[in-house]
């Protein structure tokens, strides 16, 4: 995103806090920076449609078993079938108590953390979400596809929430996978 400087002083001058910016210059670009890029990404987010192409994931990629994240707080040993990895790298104790939820449940079929290269395009960066699962809903054998994204009790910054909705426009618009963000395992139904 690119503004002219005229633009960058209308926006400035109509803050009506220049007091603020001679007290701390750097600190307050950083946050009218932060301010200005919700502001522009927030009406792209609301319109974006995605749209299916012959780009997709290669099975493969998600088959490679030398690629492990050495950033993952939590490297959890999967114990059950239904995961497609030996070991899941997890990034929070929610994720953690998630993953070891999911290992317990009947109804779920088979599921797997997305790994960082996986990412949807979106107006304000990539987004990468956090499950893929695969449902057999109330025992009828019914499949159904989710993707969640796990998230504690107001951990979601303005810009991810932009994400969310941008994953969410991507996955059910488009796919037909249901999506969400939620807070605990029993969210997942």
């Amino acid at each position: 995103m690119r503004l002219s400087r005229r633009t960058l002083l209308r926006i400035l001058t109509r803050a009506g806090s220049t007091e603020a910016l001679a007290r701390n210059p750097h600190g307050y670009a950083t946050a009218a920076v932060r301010i200005i890029r919700e502001r522009v990404a927030a009406p792209l987010a609301d319109g974006i449609r995605y749209e299916r192409l012959d780009d997709w994931y290669a099975m493969e990629r998600f088959l490679e078993e030398d690629e492990i994240d050495l950033f993952g707080q939590y490297i959890e040993p999967a114990g059950s079938e239904n995961v497609l990895y030996d070991h899941v790298a997890c990034d929070s104790l929610i994720e953690r108590d998630f993953l070891h939820d999911l290992e317990a449940r009947e109804d779920v079929k088979l599921f797997l953390k997305l790994r960082a290269w996986f990412t949807v395009p979106t107006p304000v960066g990539e987004y990468n979400p956090d499950w893929a699962i695969v449902l057999d809903r109330e025992g009828s054998g019914e499949r159904v596809f989710l993707v969640r994204e796990t998230k504690g009790d107001g951990e979601l910054r303005p810009t991810e929430l932009m994400k969310t909705e941008c994953g969410r426009a991507h996955f059910e618009r488009t796919l037909g996978v249901e999506y969400g963000v939620v807070t605990s395992p029993d969210q997942v139904r």
